[in-house]
């Protein structure tokens, strides 16, 4: 039962850690996207810098979430893959 247990903590770990790395690789898109929404929202004047914030902190949020996931993904991997070694 504690090995089926460790397998399905295995594979879960494994799906945040790829998350969190495909959140950290794809962040400058999703930013520089935000920033086009923003600049296409048509409302007032949108200057150069309000774009490079928007794009900058969002790009910025996205690595840092990755971050988190893929460190907590990793670590369980960690745990996980040592507890299936001396469980045999």
């Amino acid at each position: 039962m504690k090995r089926n247990v460790a397998i399905w903590a295995l594979v879960g770990m494994s799906v945040f850690f790829i998350v969190g790395l495909v959140l950290i690789f794809s962040a400058s898109s999703v930013g520089l996207r935000a920033g086009d929404n923003y600049a296409k929202g048509g409302i007032g004047f949108y200057g150069n810098i309000d774009y490079e914030h928007i794009v900058t902190g969002t790009t910025a949020s996205y690595q840092i979430g990755g971050l988190v996931i893929s460190l907590v993904g990793g670590f369980g991997l960690l745990v996980s893959g040592y507890t299936l070694y001396k469980e045999r």
